[in-house]
């Protein structure tokens, strides 16, 4: 067999596999078929990720962080915008509601709730670093923050979730005085961060 006939050979055999596969084509053409997934490759790709990614990593982005290492609890801090006489009185108030007692050994408030042995504890975030009874000489100090905290029970790796509800259900009572909640990273804490303690969802 010389060259021409051997290269007309190969000619005629693509061409017959050109013929093959246009005829493939046009098959699945005219039957509505595609050779990709629908939507196209991309959307293929796209397909991979799971569908509730997005929302996990949106959870998790607007979870607050409450566990402090340094005092050894989980809690928030209340930042007043406008600290004054008139406002100590309306954190007492909320405190009585609350049923928060004043400890006059460590000059802060503490609620019992649902757990006694993990009482929820109110203090001065800052200098002087107590409280008054707000009976008396309530005016002393103009309170710029509060500190709420669960102490960290060893025996538990989080806290109480009935006791983080009353924890979330004060801190809302005191931002409506005119606050920012922020969590133990100093962040503040949106609806959906409120929502996320209340679930269990929060960093501990």
């Amino acid at each position: 067999m010389d060259t021409t006939t051997t290269l007309l050979l190969v000619a005629i055999i693509a061409m017959w596999i050109s013929l093959n596969c246009g005829l493939v084509l046009v098959y699945l053409l005219w039957s509505g078929q595609s050779l990709w997934p629908p939507g196209g490759m991309g959307k293929s790709r796209r397909a991979s990720v799971p569908a509730g990614a997005g929302t996990v990593a949106r959870e998790a982005s607007q979870a607050p962080v409450l566990v402090d290492e340094q005092s050894g609890a989980w809690g928030l801090l209340v930042v007043f915008d406008s600290p004054s006489a008139g406002l100590n009185l309306n954190i007492g108030n909320v405190l009585a509601a609350a049923g928060a007692v004043f400890e006059s050994e460590t000059r802060s408030f503490t609620i019992a709730g649902v757990s006694p042995r993990n009482p929820i504890l109110v203090a001065n975030a800052y200098p002087p670093a107590s409280l008054p009874s707000f009976n008396d000489h309530s005016s002393q100090w103009p309170i710029k923050g509060l500190s709420i905290r669960i102490l960290k029970d060893r025996r538990s790796s989080s806290p109480n979730k009935l006791q983080l509800v009353r924890l979330v259900a004060l801190a809302r009572d005191l931002s409506r005085l005119g606050a920012n909640v922020v969590d133990a990273q100093n962040q503040p804490i949106t609806e959906a961060g409120f929502q996320a303690v209340i679930d269990g969802k929060a960093k501990f």
